[in-house]
């Protein structure tokens, strides 16, 4: 893996506090709940990996009973107060450990974990559990960074292990049981072009400003806006073209 650049800034602790959900983010949620939504509504479903719990709200706001998992105490009270006002229900937020997910076998008809395997030492233990919950013939749909070669301060930044090459994530989920793996790349053309122009100097500012907001404060609302809109333009091009971003796979349970 290329080093990209040294590092300015030690990993960021993502349990204390929620950070830079913008455009990228929003889009790359809207791609999996576009896949989750042609498997049908209802039932459970899983956020392994929860984080800031805008997933977890996306599925709630899909028909799901939803469980929400995540390793951080900081992260699972603010789940527990977001779900508790989603509709429909009942929710529930848990703190757990991916590898040892506190979740019983076969309780989900959907697992979403998204940007989640890229940060564990054991991403294989971690893929056997989502394969344990989730009932056969549910919907796994999974996310990570791709390439290894693009590793760089950025992912040290936000406490990746590593990218992966799409044969790579296939294998790993193949290998955990499931079935019916399918691995998509995206983020060609705009959102890589995002991420390399706009969001990687805004986070160096951020980090050399010791991780205040940089100076300017946050884009104006109708620029996000603007810009979470364009990024619809990668849409077509999903598997289509080689994702400069991120792997999106899905993968039914036995």
């Amino acid at each position: 893996m290329s080093g990209g650049g040294t590092a300015p800034a030690p990993a960021h602790s993502w349990g204390d506090a929620p950070d830079l959900y913008g455009p990228r983010h929003d889009y790359r949620e809207s791609l999996i709940a576009r896949r989750v939504r042609r498997g049908g509504g209802g039932g459970d479903a899983l956020d392994a990996g929860a984080g800031a719990g805008s997933m977890a709200l996306r599925l709630a706001g899909l028909g799901y009973r939803v469980t929400a998992v995540d390793g951080s105490p900081a992260f699972v009270r603010r789940l527990e107060g977001l779900l508790a006002a989603a509709p429909g229900g009942p929710h529930r937020a848990l703190e757990g450990d991916l590898t040892r997910l506190p979740v019983d076998d076969d309780a989900a008809d959907v697992v979403v974990c998204a940007e989640v395997l890229e940060h564990l030492d054991d991403d294989a233990a971690a893929a056997r559990e989502l394969r344990r919950v989730l009932r056969p013939g549910g919907l796994l749909v999974v996310t990570v960074p791709a390439g290894p070669e693009r590793f760089d301060w950025t992912d040290r930044w936000a406490g990746h292990r590593r990218r992966y090459r799409p044969e790579q994530l296939r294998a790993l989920l193949a290998g955990a049981g499931l079935r019916d793996v399918e691995v998509r790349a995206w983020g060609f053309p705009l959102t890589g072009l995002f991420h390399r122009h706009v969001y990687r100097p805004a986070l160096r500012r951020r980090v050399a400003a010791g991780g205040a907001a940089a100076p300017g404060g946050p884009p104006h609302p109708l620029v996000r806006r603007a810009v979470r809109l364009l990024l619809e333009v990668d849409t077509p091009f999903t598997g289509v073209a080689p994702g400069w971003m991120g792997l999106i796979a899905t993968a039914r349970g036995r």
